[in-house]
């Protein structure tokens, strides 16, 4: 059994140098070290914040980062895949509202065997992923193929007038995910491009418990005629154009097209989302580092839950390189597999 980490991060040894980061962030070696020690034998890494930090520091931030700085750190991770190509592989951070070049530059590097997938943000600078500013972006993305991880960045919209930065790092960007996903699910983006896998981290945020509320937002009966198409125009009811549906089937359906990953801490919250998503839907991730997590015990979790045994296996890693194109031969599996002594 190949177990599979979608969730972890790393940045630039000049980011660590010049701004706030846990240290850990840019240990390669340890990274390594303590997945392999722990039973992972591929561990999926990236930056939600590109060359910049996750702390919102004057030049930091994930937000105007010019394309060539963003593209050195790009190559500085390819180069880090490369020398761990047994344990490693990468996600681009592209930004979803960034202009032709830089959505050319996430195609270059998707190109290369180091990057997998994607990882953007659920808001930038206010803006949500339901803007039609992100059409070219979800075009690309579906053009590639590639998975998308949703990751909250440095300045979540809806963290707005918090000055906790713990409150905001712990539980705003939790927040952050949960309204960016209901957003994209609300726009018609899953409908318009089937295809794409979109993970939520943070275990999807709380999404899993707002599915009727999703259709109450797509159909709000409580409105009356007015506000779902009808003809009377009563006052007091709303303009009809707020809750125009965008999509063709009801949101609680449509949120089981979502990938969710395991990082969130408590048992309840996973059986929610295999009663929401389904195992097939869950991804093992553990956003160490930096988050500080018992591995063991992330892997017991998945191993503990009440499903079968093939179920259990694709949490941990098989529906993870299947979404990843890594089960063609020399892929992760077949290292693994070789490094046990055994025939893939």
């Amino acid at each position: 059994m190949t177990v599979v980490d979608v969730h972890a991060h790393l940045v630039h040894p000049d980011t660590v140098r010049r701004f706030p980061v846990p240290p850990v962030l840019g240990d390669v070696a340890g990274l390594v070290e303590a997945k392999a020690a722990a039973g992972i034998d591929l561990t999926i890494v990236g930056s939600p914040n590109g060359a910049g930090t996750m702390v919102p520091v004057p030049g930091g931030g994930n937000y105007h980062q010019p394309l060539d700085r963003l593209c050195a750190f790009h190559d500085w991770l390819g180069q880090v895949v490369a020398d761990h190509r047994d344990r490693l592989r990468a996600y681009v951070y592209c930004d979803p509202f960034g202009d032709a070049r830089m959505l050319e530059a996430a195609a270059q590097y998707l190109a290369t065997e180091e990057f997998v997938g994607i990882i953007t943000n659920p808001t930038l600078r206010g803006e949500y992923l339901d803007s039609p500013r992100a059409d070219d972006f979800f075009a690309l993305v579906a053009e590639l193929g590639v998975p998308v991880m949703i990751h909250s960045g440095a300045e979540p919209a809806c963290c707005a007038g918090i000055g906790d930065y713990g409150l905001v790092e712990m539980v705003g960007r939790y927040c952050d995910v949960t309204l960016g996903l209901a957003a994209i699910v609300l726009s018609g983006r899953l409908e318009q491009h089937p295809d794409i896998p979109i993970i939520g981290t943070a275990s999807g945020g709380a999404l899993n418990l707002l599915a009727g509320r999703l259709d109450l937002a797509w159909r709000p009966r409580h409105w009356g005629p007015a506000a779902t198409g009808g003809e009377d125009g009563r006052p007091g009811q709303l303009d009809r154009a707020p809750h125009r549906s965008r999509t063709k089937a009801p949101p609680s359906e449509l949120v089981r097209r979502l990938y969710v990953d395991t990082s969130l801490d408590g048992r309840h919250a996973h059986l929610v989302n295999l009663e929401v998503f389904g195992p097939d839907r869950m991804l093992f991730g553990t956003d160490w580092p930096p988050v500080p997590v018992d591995h063991a015990a992330k892997i017991r979790m998945v191993e503990e839950l009440p499903v079968a045994d093939a179920e259990r296996q694709a949490i941990l890693g098989g529906t993870a390189l299947r979404l990843f194109g890594l089960e063609e031969p020399g892929g992760p599996a077949v290292l693994a597999a070789q490094a046990e002594g055994s025939q893939p």
